[in-house]
């Protein structure tokens, strides 16, 4: 427990005394640790208050520490070494070379979109210890919530998000329907009626990602009701399994841009739905309280934004 003279003891105090140690001269001192010569002179004092004894005299080539002021100066060293390590930590992330960042961001995004940013941020800021894990939009929110990552990227909006967060939008994706032309004869991007896609059946996502979601409520607002063959935890399982022919499902259209285009995959315009346009959203504290390095990520995701494919 820290009694009550431990407590009158700033260590601030000790790290003028030991800079005073070093320069032999109140005015330097001050120079160095930007204050006033009167604020040393007052640290000091208050300093020697503190420990019964007096620390420092005048002398006619500046100040010189007493016995014990030489004494308590050399234990401060310590104290003057951390402060010092401090200011050169806190310089070296103003300049991008240190510093940590916990990202969290939803399977889609965190595949397609949060690689763009991260390289730029990496080429801007290769000091900053960025560690990124890939989980479903549900799953994001909860550590951000948590504290266990200071920014998330999401692709479906959260129903009740902490006052204490904020949403950034910054780009967004559709969902498309997709299938293996080895399962159906029909042309890419044809527009086919609900009964004919009702027969192939369904592989969907997870229950608690984005994609998920947003196409069961899309089904649901016109009254359709999907035959679920398979659910399968992330995007790229539920895409291998229609490339395997197991089936048709809804998959961001960043997901499958590849396999469009080289004929693997086929979509499919449902008659009676709309697009399925989706906002992918970042969620974090306000800017002005997160880490340098998370408001510089912020900067990059708004800056470089999402490409959306053709």
């Amino acid at each position: 427990m820290i009694t009550v003279d431990e407590r009158r003891i700033d260590p601030t105090y000790l790290v003028t005394l030991a800079v005073v140690a070093e320069t032999h001269n109140l005015s330097d001192a001050a120079k160095i640790l930007g204050i006033s010569q009167p604020g040393v002179s007052q640290q000091l004092k208050h300093l020697s208050e503190a420990v019964g004894q007096r620390l420092h005299v005048r002398s006619g080539h500046g100040v010189e520490l007493t016995v014990a002021g030489l004494d308590l100066a050399r234990r401060a060293r310590d104290v003057l070494r951390s402060w010092r390590g401090v200011l050169d930590y806190v310089e070296s992330v103003r300049q991008g070379n240190d510093g940590m960042l916990l990202l969290a961001a939803s399977n889609t995004v965190s595949a397609y979109v949060v690689p763009r940013w991260l390289v730029r941020f990496r080429q801007r800021y290769p000091g900053v210890d960025l560690r990124s894990r890939s989980l479903n939009s549900a799953e994001v929110v909860e550590r951000v919530i948590d504290g266990e990552a200071e920014v998330g990227v999401i692709e479906s909006p959260v129903e009740s998000l902490p006052p204490e967060l904020v949403e950034i939008v910054v780009g967004g994706d559709r969902l498309v329907y997709v299938v293996s032309p080895a399962v159906v004869s029909f042309a890419n991007n044809q527009v086919v009626g609900w009964g004919e896609v009702a027969r192939i059946p369904l592989v969907l996502r997870e229950v608690g990602s984005g994609v998920r979601r947003a196409s069961e409520q899309a089904l649901r607002a016109r009254g359709l009701a999907p035959r679920l063959e398979l659910e399968l935890a992330g995007g790229e399982a539920v895409k291998e399994a229609i490339l395997q022919g197991v089936g048709g499902g809804f998959l961001s259209s960043l997901a499958v841009a590849r396999e469009l285009a080289t004929g693997e995959l086929v979509t499919l315009v449902i008659r009676e739905l709309d697009t399925i346009a989706r906002l992918f959203r970042i969620i974090c504290r306000p800017k002005d309280d997160l880490s340098l390095p998370a408001q510089r990520f912020l900067e990059i995701a708004e800056a470089v934004g999402v490409a959306e494919p053709v």
